[in-house]
């Protein structure tokens, strides 16, 4: 009883006990039939068969038997004596169980079993045939009935017992157990039955007869065998494919989320966000609880890069070192992706405090590799233990080769930007000089003018000959102040910056640049340059188009020269500038091509070699303005090239003139003619003016008693203007100040409001300007005033 379940001991040990009453009682109510020779051979000859048919059975799902031994068993229950049935039917269960490897209670369960349910089924064809089993005459339809009435009996009764027994392993109640041990094939028992009383007949009239009944009987239980086992390895077979196909989908998804995002890689150049997007899209692809990405840097040092969701903070924003590179190092020499279970998971920690303690139990590293060359490696690591699969490592290998690749060629890109940058700006240091000598005879041309009306002023004593003198020598220095700043434009090194900017000033100020270079080329200039109305836009890219056009239509002409011809004008919601030349023109070929980069017309048309980049830059820059550009050309007789731009226009406020109280200001310029003349427009508006040439000097004055309103150069020594600045906002944080300087670079303004200026004028700059600045500030002060005071506004 060792081997015997627990649960199932009492159940057993009450199946075997009432199948032992119910043999007993059996035996003694059959009649009592004389057990000669030929009775014992038919009943060896029948538990033989019992078993070889109980050894063939076919066990479906559920603990559900099909076999046809139940037609053997009934032919017997009528061929046999009863005693002699109950042994014959106890052996063939028995050895028929043992031989299907089951294990000896369950084969004393199904003899006790088939004793009880052959008891009742006796009992039932007796009832139909209406005389003692054993001889019993069941070729009547009577006996029919009672065949199949026994048959559904047999089965019920052995679902029913299997039932029983299952209940305590299963802890269901009885009915859902035996609604499950119920099947379709209950209609073997319906089937059976005859086909058993047929096999008795066969024997009560020949015993040959009954053994060419009983070998159909057998092919048919090899061939329900042979068919069982065959839908057992097609159920294997389809769950194996069915396993195999959801890995397939699986590596499918997995394969197209990877493409996915390597397309993602490719069409981002910034490697930074590269980075983090293929550390961030590839844990969620891999389903790991952290990520990373280590490159290699140009010193050959292991750098973390990029992280997602790691369990302890980084050091900071940017690259930083890896603790142990020494551990990637030797993960990097397998060339492969693998998987670390072991004390490689601490080691590769990408911070201190994760090589000490990490709550990760594996870690898959990708290997990036260029040429062989490891460029770095891709970390995912894992809170739970998992394998990796020889499919998986397959993929996420080709995705590192090409993971590898796109880092490769966006470091290559990045340098080559950086490359070009410094080629721009290089460039530009180049024309600054090649226009110094240009911009220093028209500065001796302005200066010699305003010299010699200002000298006319002094000496003639006529009124009306100074005011034409001095507003000649105010016009001189508007035409130089629009020199400088067009210049400055030009060279500036700055982000894109759009603003409302006036065209025919910066067409205007290009064509000064240009225009002593153009002369001395032997170049006419004829200016076409109407009024058009003011666009937002970047003069300075724009004037870098127009310089761009201007330099190729110069070089187009040489060495003969020729007539440029500049048009600007307005037609409709446009500006159109356009450049005509009488050079030798552009062909067809090249024509079609012209914006691409490294297409230069100047090989072809036997000019001096050009880079092919000036008109690649230019069409793009009028591009991002929303523009079109479009080229017109015959060789030998000239190019001509136009841009048209959308005129933009912000709604502008219109200017109210309120006027202000007579304000104290104190002017702080170490040049002291300026400062004079700073002084002496703010004394002509009315107001009170202390001029100061030191720094030290003008906090002690600011100190003793504030001003209204301070204005200050930038370049000074001792203190510059922002420091100074930064002394008076600590000595008085709500003083109004307002910087003046000749170069206003972008970086400049932005850290001189950051300290709290008010505005930044460039000199020169006009009276009205300057009054207007005054102006606002005074209105924008006493604003602020009453509204911390809770006035409310006039």
């Amino acid at each position: 009883m060792q081997t015997v379940p627990l649960p199932l001991r009492g159940s057993l040990i009450g199946l075997v006990g009432a199948a032992v009453l119910v043999g007993v009682i059996s035996t003694l109510l059959a009649p009592p039939i004389p057990l000669d020779l030929a009775a014992w051979l038919a009943a060896t000859l029948f538990a033989v068969g019992l078993t070889i048919f109980e050894a063939l059975t076919i066990v479906r799902q559920n603990d559900r038997p099909l076999a046809v031994t139940l037609v053997l068993l009934i032919a017997g229950m009528i061929i046999l004596p009863w005693p002699l049935f109950l042994l014959a039917v106890a052996i063939g269960a028995v050895a028929g169980s043992l031989a299907r490897a089951m294990s000896w209670w369950q084969a004393v369960a199904l003899a006790a079993v088939r004793w009880i349910a052959l008891t009742a089924g006796s009992v039932v064809l007796m009832i139909f045939v209406q005389q003692p089993v054993y001889g019993a005459n069941v070729a009547s339809p009577a006996a029919l009935f009672g065949l199949i009435g026994s048959g559904l009996v047999i089965y019920l009764i052995d679902r029913l017992a299997s039932a029983s027994l299952a209940v305590p392993l299963t802890g269901k109640q009885l009915s859902e157990v035996f609604q499950l041990r119920l099947d379709d094939a209950g209609w073997y028992a319906l089937i059976f039955t005859p086909l058993g009383g047929m096999l008795a007949i066969l024997w009560q009239q020949e015993i040959w007869a009954f053994a060419l009944g009983i070998a159909p009987l057998a092919m048919v239980q090899i061939s329900l065998r042979r068919q069982h086992k065959l839908e057992e390895a097609l159920t294997i077979a389809d769950t194996q494919l069915r396993s195999a196909n959801e890995r397939l989908l699986t590596l499918s998804r997995q394969s197209d989320h990877l493409q996915s995002l390597v397309v993602s890689l490719m069409t981002s150049r910034d490697v930074p966000t590269m980075l983090n997007l293929l550390g961030e899209r590839l844990s969620a692809l891999m389903e790991a609880d952290s990520a990373w990405v280590t490159l290699y840097d140009e010193q050959g040092r292991l750098q973390l890069v990029a992280s997602h969701h790691l369990p302890a903070p980084t050091a900071g924003l940017g690259p930083q070192p890896i603790p142990l590179p020494h551990s990637y190092e030797t993960a990097l020499e397998r060339r492969r992706v693998t998987l670390f279970t072991d004390q490689h998971v601490q080691s590769l920690g990408p911070v201190p405090v994760l090589t000490q303690q990490s709550p990760w139990q594996a870690i898959i590293l990708l290997p990036l590799l260029d040429e062989q060359q490891p460029l770095g490696a891709i970390c995912l690591a894992f809170e739970t233990v998992r394998g990796l699969k020889e499919e998986e490592q397959r993929l996420l290998a080709a995705f590192a080769r090409h993971a590898a690749a796109v880092i490769h060629n966006a470091r290559l890109f990045r340098r080559w930007q950086e490359s070009q940058s410094e080629l721009g700006r290089s460039a530009k240091l180049a024309a600054v000089g090649t226009f110094a000598a240009s911009i220093a005879h028209e500065f001796n041309n302005l200066l010699s003018g305003m010299l010699g009306y200002a000298q006319l002023g002094l000496t003639d004593d006529d009124v009306e000959m100074k005011n034409e003198a001095l507003k000649v020598v105010l016009d001189t220095c508007k035409r130089g102040r629009s020199i400088t700043g067009s210049l400055l434009t030009f060279a500036r090194r700055r982000d894109s910056r759009r603003e409302l900017s006036d065209l025919r000033e910066v067409v205007e100020g290009t064509l000064t640049l240009m225009e002593i270079d153009l002369r001395k080329h032997s170049v006419r200039v004829v200016r076409q340059i109407e009024m058009v109305p003011p666009t937002i836009c970047d003069a300075g890219q724009i004037s870098q188009v127009f310089l761009n056009l201007l330099t190729n239509a110069r070089d187009a002409m040489k060495p003969k020269g020729g007539t440029l011809t500049v048009t600007l004008k307005a037609e409709g919601e446009w500006i159109m500038l356009q450049v005509a030349d009488t050079g030798c023109g552009i062909p067809e070929a090249i024509r079609r091509r012209i914006f691409q980069p490294f297409v230069t017309t100047k090989n072809s048309t036997g000019s001096q070699s050009g880079t092919g980049l000036g008109l690649a830059v230019s069409y793009g820059i009028v591009q991002n303005h929303n523009g079109r550009f479009e080229v017109e050309s015959e060789v030998g007789k000239g190019t001509t090239m136009t841009i048209w731009l959308p005129i933009i226009q912000e709604e502008a406020a219109e200017p109210v003139s309120v006027p202000i109280p007579a304000l104290r200001i104190l002017v702080i310029d170490d040049d002291e003619a300026a400062a004079r003349t700073l002084s002496n427009l703010l004394e002509q508006a009315g107001h009170h003016v202390t001029y100061c040439a030191r720094s030290a000097e003008a906090i002690e004055i600011y100190n003793a008693n504030p001003f209204d309103i301070v204005l200050s150069d930038v370049v000074m020594p001792e203190l510059d203007g922002i420091s100074l600045l930064n002394v008076l906002r600590t000595y008085d944080p709500t003083a109004t100040i307002i910087l003046f300087t000749g170069q206003v670079e972008p970086d400049q303004v932005a850290a001189m409001a950051a300290s709290g200026a008010y505005a930044v004028l460039r000199k020169p700059f006009a009276a009205d300007e300057l009054m207007a600045t005054v102006q606002s500030a005074y209105h924008d002060r006493e604003r602020a005033r009453r509204s911390l005071a809770g006035i409310a506004e006039p």
